[in-house]
């Protein structure tokens, strides 16, 4: 049984190290950026690729390596610790959360956990405290204006202006949602599957 129960902490390189490795084990053959950078007051890691996985799928693999997190409603930073497992597997030990400051994050606590983690298992408080997923689209322009063309043809949009950037769908400027259908496309689907994907409709 693990035994260890002094909380270690981990570089922000360290950190960036298990990154890469859970990246590698979940997306195999895809190359990602994964940079380190330190700075007055913290750290934080920066992913980024072109194409392939959509950030949604990228980001519960990389972001649970951070070592803490941010309440924007009460502009909040907080902790969180981990078990880290020989393989890199991690599982919260304790996360402060803020809901005990008026926040609107959750805390989860495992610390009682300790005694019964198998042996190996280490306590670690990440060095990153926070980690950012960005996708890259090749020919991201291009994409965007086909993207605009199948709304204009497709959609119900509000406004005549013929400018994307003043006329609407819904609460979203045509540009901004022709934005979103290109970040979060995936590679060989058209748009009218990626609008029914992003909105939950089925044909």
């Amino acid at each position: 049984m693990a035994t260890q129960t002094e909380k270690v902490y981990l570089s922000c390189a360290e950190t960036a190290k298990f990154v890469r490795r859970a990246l590698a084990e979940s997306f195999p053959g895809f190359k990602f950026s994964v940079r380190s950078h330190t700075y007055s007051g913290g750290a934080s890691i920066d992913v980024d690729w072109t194409d392939g996985p959509r950030t949604k799928e990228v980001e519960p693999v990389a972001k649970r390596y951070e070592g803490g997190g941010f309440d924007g409603m009460i502009d909040m930073a907080y902790n969180r610790s981990h078990y880290l497992r020989p393989d890199g597997s991690v599982y919260v030990h304790y996360d402060e959360g803020t809901t005990g400051s008026m926040g609107v994050m959750p805390g989860e606590d495992n610390r009682a956990l300790a005694p019964v983690m198998p042996e190996g298992v280490r306590v670690v408080r990440f060095g990153a405290d926070y980690i950012f997923c960005q996708r890259h689209i090749t020919n991201f322009n291009e994409q965007c204006a086909s993207a605009t063309a199948w709304i204009y043809a497709h959609c119900q949009v509000v406004g005549t202006t013929g400018d994307p950037n003043f006329d609407m769908f819904g609460n979203l400027r045509i540009s901004d949602l022709a934005r979103n259908l290109v970040h979060d496309s995936i590679p060989g689907e058209d748009w009218q599957d990626a609008f029914n994907r992003r909105y939950n409709l089925t044909v």
